[in-house]
């Protein structure tokens, strides 16, 4: 599966092209957004490097094609000449995974672009030498904010979504609109389990967390809003994951999937990581096409397990292709999942969650003691701060230590007054390459993420300085 570019003339799909001379990915290019935004989810590409420097809303088509049910894990890079801090948040909160500057007499280097999409395409496990980085030592103190999602608040607890793999015990800092309006300050969540519900977002963690209030009366304070506000709560209960691989079929299931419904979907074109996709949803209800079991029925297997220890149900369907006899096989090999003679309309899906909705556990049952967020609410964004330690810095990254891991691929931003030294802004955006346990904490290693042209040649600049006199010197101003 290929690499998508969209861009007016043929010069990005070139430089992309040459950037990725040595390898065997296929790359198609598109001239417009609305060329290509049905052969992206016809053919769901891994990675889309798009042109912002046009007059189309980029950050909107972003948000949009990362919210759609199957369209979700593509990732965007994009290509823009506009510098504004406004936009590069807008790119970045509607999802895009770099940004590349580019201006008169200027492109991002073939050779960093060519590894950033080879990190892209291996990000969970990625090769330690995709990246030439040759760091110095820059020893300062920095401050963490590190973004998420809060699925639902109680008087005491809350469910978050984090890339910050947070364990029972450990707490952080953090804030969040709701609680600056109810002016309740000073305010640490606490791991109490993690990863035990599944994701609505795309973070790497769901997160229990123990609210701990400096003031004991910020408690009463939040459980009044939370009981004078219970028209905003909704509640998605049911958690559905498709596997279906014809496009047409998965834009008559993105049709039946509404905002206003009790539930929510995540899709995927193929069973080949079944086990991995269960264990990061942990999904109420899996529908699957049984053209994609057949060709791969010890894969289906992997499902059982799963369902014998968790509250779900498997309900497989046909779109054409079954006669009596394969249905009367599936029933007999696969006791353990439903099987339709038919493919699964709208009816029959929402008499399918009535039921479910009827046997949910008290565990997983909506309760009026909480407020649960849409995902469009302004009360569901958290930001997370932790202190920090950089340790080093190169022209594409740096090193940081934390007293938490970030997984993997994880975005945050780095605010550090020694950047300032560098005549660099101080607040940085990075991705997490890798981390590793360290005598003192966990060492990261960052990623530029979002670096203006500016700000890469200063770095550039000071590293130089820095391996010249030394850190000490440099920061002083002694160079």
């Amino acid at each position: 599966m290929g690499i998508f570019v969209i861009d007016q003339g043929p010069e990005l799909f070139w430089f992309v092209n040459n950037a990725l001379l040595e390898t065997e990915i296929a790359i198609k290019h598109y001239q417009t957004l609305e060329a290509c935004e049905e052969h992206i989810l016809k053919e769901l590409p891994p990675i889309v490097v798009l042109n912002a420097c046009h007059n189309y809303p980029v950050e909107k088509f972003i948000n949009k094609m990362r919210n759609h049910v199957f369209a979700r894990n593509t990732i965007f890079i994009v290509f823009t000449s506009n510098t504004s801090d406004h936009f590069k948040k807008n790119l970045l909160i509607s999802g895009a995974a770099q940004i590349f500057y580019i201006g008169m007499g200027h492109n991002p280097s073939p050779k960093f672009l060519g590894s950033y999409i080879k990190w892209c395409l291996s990000s969970k496990a990625p090769n330690a030498n995709i990246f030439d980085y040759k760091p110095v030592s820059f020893d300062a103190e920095a401050e963490l904010r590190l973004f998420g999602r809060m699925g639902w608040v109680s008087s005491s607890h809350c469910m978050i979504e984090t890339n910050l793999e947070l364990n029972p015990g450990q707490s952080i800092e953090f804030t969040n609109l709701l609680f600056g309006e109810l002016k309740i300050k000073d305010v640490k969540l606490q791991c109490i389990e993690r990863n035990k519900v599944g994701r609505y977002y795309q973070y790497s963690n769901s997160v229990l967390c123990k609210i701990i209030f400096n003031d004991p009366g910020y408690s009463r304070v939040l459980g009044a809003w939370i009981q004078a506000n219970q028209d905003i709560s909704i509640n998605k209960s049911i958690k559905l994951v498709y596997f279906e691989d014809d496009y047409s079929d998965r834009a008559n299931i993105k049709q039946m999937i509404k905002m206003d419904k009790r539930y929510c979907a995540r899709g995927y074109n193929s069973i080949q990581d079944i086990t991995e996709v269960l264990e990061y949803q942990i999904p109420h209800l899996v529908l699957i096409n049984r053209a994609l079991i057949r060709g791969n029925k010890k894969l289906f297997e992997k499902i059982k397990p799963f369902m014998k220890n968790h509250f779900c149900h498997c309900v497989t369907y046909d779109t054409g292709n079954d006669n009596d006899k394969d249905i009367a096989e599936f029933k007999k090999n696969y006791d353990f999942a439903l099987h339709s003679p038919t493919s699964v309309d709208l009816p029959l899906l929402e008499s399918m969650i009535q039921k479910l909705e009827a046997k949910l556990p008290t565990d997983l049952a909506p309760d009026k003691n909480k407020i649960y967020f849409d995902k469009h609410s302004k009360y569901s964004r958290i930001t997370l701060h932790s202190p920090a330690k950089l340790t080093e810095i190169a022209t594409n990254g740096g090193g940081i230590i934390l007293p938490f891991v970030i997984s993997n691929f994880g975005a945050c931003e780095i605010s550090c007054q020694a950047f300032n030294t560098a005549m660099i802004n101080r607040n940085q955006f990075f991705r997490v390459f890798s981390s590793q346990n360290s005598s003192n904490g966990v060492y990261h290693f960052l990623i530029f993420m979002g670096q203006s042209v500016k700000d890469n040649l200063l770095v550039k600049e000071a590293v130089e300085k820095i391996e010249t006199v030394g850190f000490e010197k440099w920061v002083n101003g002694e160079f």
